[in-house]
């Protein structure tokens, strides 16, 4: 799936004046937790280049020795549920930290830059941090009706934050945040910079907590030693991230121009249908992505293409459709010098897109592949068997021959391999894309995609070499996916549930989350393969319940009492019944199944009440994500990430196991 993840950086908002390349010096004092009288004289002294940009929204002492840059998006589910952490951070460290924020609308979110524009609205009249609370509150309301109703609501003043929408310099201060965000790898949301330090993507509170932590201690010791206001600053950064810690004084606390496009490849946020999908910007791995041009779809010239894109996708994923959109621009900005490939990965949980590829292979086979892939997305939500047909007459084929195309063993074969391709790849959510082998995860906008090809272009042509030849010569030697990692991660286990013998020679830690569709798939296939080496094998269950899933901790706190009450028989019953029940979770299922399971009723109240069982389960989080664990379901054996390129099976699983037992 993709998993909870996703980009989160730290800047003090860049800009970009009209004539001078600078802004004039003004700062928030919209947030009612900052100090109530903090003058722009003040703001002189704490930040030597003249405070803050203008319009650059921030809560917070700006004595803090702490500085993040929250990179946002109004739209972006993943930034929502970040607001708790921040609150929660700020509670806890009320005189070291200042958040200031700035606007990245990312471009497949057609209300996220609107709303920025209404929130810098209401921050002229100094009720940013309201609006950004009623923003992300009615998130899937994002209309211009209710920017105005919202703007009442909060006490502004209506003719002024109507025209104030309109304001070009509001426009000018969120294209300028883009701008350095961009020039700093922060092109995705939501995305942090901890003194210069980038923390991508929803983290847990303990991941912030423990870099709020490192920073504070590097500041204060910096402090202590002499360093004061910018000096300090730009010192933190720079020993924070050398590379971008500057980059991010410079382009946001000091208000410089940031550069139009970033040196390499940046971040961005990948949104797989499978869930938040782990971005590959920045590598440059070779992967091979084999082309067979007897049976794959592909547009374009193979003999002048400088740069090969294959495409993964499928035709039900909503993602997928904005990848080929963005794919089609792509094509119209480069011309020959791009081909485009089709591979086919129909995910299992959508029911149409399987007959949907199907359906496109065979008009294939009449020359009309890439028109009925057009259809195909343009009417992702009928994908029916009737309006297979219906699209098949309207493009002009042999209806007859079209539909036993369709259901042959060989277009169900090259489904089955374009599938396999991409598991060997590492491809697990849609879409996925390998440029010249190198390889881009989600709906990327087309500057991710341009960062890569501009690159691959200037090889080319300074190799003198194109098309299909020079693409097999590329990724002839081209990565394939290893299902265990080389690295071992440190996992402290203590206290956790398991089943198995406790000193059994393999441990297969599973990361998961009760509520979590995915994680309810893999727990089969794991006592299947402990099963297959009896006695040999210990399953532990280390709880990583995801934010956005309210029942995953009532839930994982059950489990953990049943464990620490009737440890490994009890803690595999309620197991099972929670994943069993999984759709209808709540409060009072999760007791029920306790009741039913013989669960002490009374040390389970007690329990949601103590905080311990929050700070194990936060705990292991940070560990989690500290040995790579971005998603669920996420599993370890003998402390090695084992991700298999054919999904999770008792088979695949019971034979890595066998390998390690030898």
């Amino acid at each position: 799936m993709k998993k909870e993840t996703v980009v989160l950086v730290v800047v003090a908002a860049a800009v970009i004046a009209f004539a001078a390349g600078r802004w004039s010096a003004k700062v928030s004092t919209s947030d009612p937790t900052a100090p109530a009288a903090v003058a722009s004289a003040e703001a002189k002294t704490a930040l030597p280049a003249g405070g803050l940009p203008a319009l650059t929204p921030a809560k917070g002492p700006e004595t803090a020795l702490v500085t993040i840059v929250e990179i946002s998006d109004f739209q972006c589910p993943f930034c929502s549920r970040v607001g708790p952490t921040i609150k929660k951070l700020m509670e806890e460290y009320p005189k070291d930290i200042r958040v200031i924020w700035a606007n990245q609308p990312l471009p497949f979110h057609d209300r996220a830059k609107p709303a920025a524009v209404a929130a810098m609205a209401a921050h002229k009249q100094g009720k940013f941090w309201e609006m950004h609370d009623k923003l992300f509150a009615n998130q899937r309301d994002l209309t211009d009706e209710n920017f105005k109703k919202f703007a009442a609501e909060i006490g502004l003043d209506k003719a002024k934050f109507e025209a104030d929408l309109k304001d070009a310099e509001i426009v000018a201060k969120i294209e300028a945040d883009q701008q350095a965000a961009n020039s700093v790898g922060a092109r995705g949301t939501p995305a942090f910079f901890i003194n210069g330090k980038l923390l991508s993507g929803a983290q847990p509170y303990e991941a912030f907590k423990k870099e709020v932590d490192e920073a504070l201690a590097a500041a204060k010791k910096l402090s202590a030693e002499g360093k004061k206001g910018m000096d300090l600053i730009e010192a933190a950064a720079a020993g924070r991230d050398a590379a971008v810690g500057p980059k991010v004084v410079a382009y946001f606390i000091k208000g410089e121009k940031a550069p139009a496009e970033a040196a390499a490849p940046a971040r961005e946020e990948a949104a797989a249908d499978t869930g938040p999908a782990k971005p590959a910007a920045d590598s440059y791995e070779i992967w091979k992505g084999s082309v067979d041009a007897k049976v794959d779809a592909i547009k374009g010239d193979s003999t002048k293409a400088l740069v090969t894109i294959v495409e993964f996708s499928d035709f039900e994923c909503p993602f997928c459709s904005r990848g080929a959109n963005t794919v089609t621009e792509i094509e119209k900005a480069y011309g020959e010098k791009v081909r485009v490939v089709f591979k086919h990965t129909p995910l299992p949980f959508h029911k149409n897109a399987r007959p949907a590829s199907s359906a496109a292979i065979a008009a294939g086979k009449q020359g009309k592949f890439w028109e009925f892939h057009d259809k195909a997305f343009a009417n992702q939500k009928d994908l029916s068997e009737e309006n297979l047909s219906v699209w098949a007459k309207e493009l002009g084929l042999n209806v007859a021959k079209f539909d036993a195309d369709r259901k042959s063993p060989a277009v169900a074969a090259q489904i089955e391999a374009d599938m396999a391709l991409g598991q060997s790849l590492g491809v697990r959510g849609t879409p996925g894309f390998l440029i010249n082998g190198r390889k881009l995860m989600g709906a990327q906008p087309a500057p991710m995609f341009k960062a890569i090809i501009d690159e691959e272009i200037a090889k080319a042509e300074k190799a003198g070499k194109k098309g299909a030849a020079y693409y097999e010569e590329i990724i002839a030697n081209g990565k394939v996916f290893t299902e265990l990692s080389d690295k071992v991660a440190e996992l402290n286990l203590d206290g956790l549930p398991y089943i198995g013998p406790k000193t059994a020679p393999v441990t297969i830690v599973e990361f998961s989350d009760f509520q979590c569709p995915f994680c309810s798939r893999v727990g089969e296939p794991v006592k299947g393969a402990a099963k297959m080496h009896e006695g040999k094998v210990k399953i532990v269950f280390a709880h990583f319940p995801l934010s956005f899933h309210q029942m995953a901790r009532p839930a994982s706190t059950m489990a953990q009492v049943a464990f620490e009450q009737g440890g490994s028989a009890l803690f595999e019953t309620v197991h099972d019944k929670l994943f069993a029940s999984q759709k209808e979770l709540s409060e009072e299922k999760i007791d029920q199944i306790a009741k039913e399971a013989g669960v002490d009723m009374a040390k389970l109240a007690a329990a949601k009440k103590d905080p311990k069982y929050g700070q194990l389960f936060d705990k292991t989080m940070a560990m989690g994500t500290k040995a790579g664990v971005e998603g669920t379901p996420t599993i370890f054996i003998n402390g090695r990430k084992y991700e298999p390129a054919g999904g999770f099976s008792a088979e695949a699983i019971g034979g890595t196991v066998g390998k390690l037992l030898k």
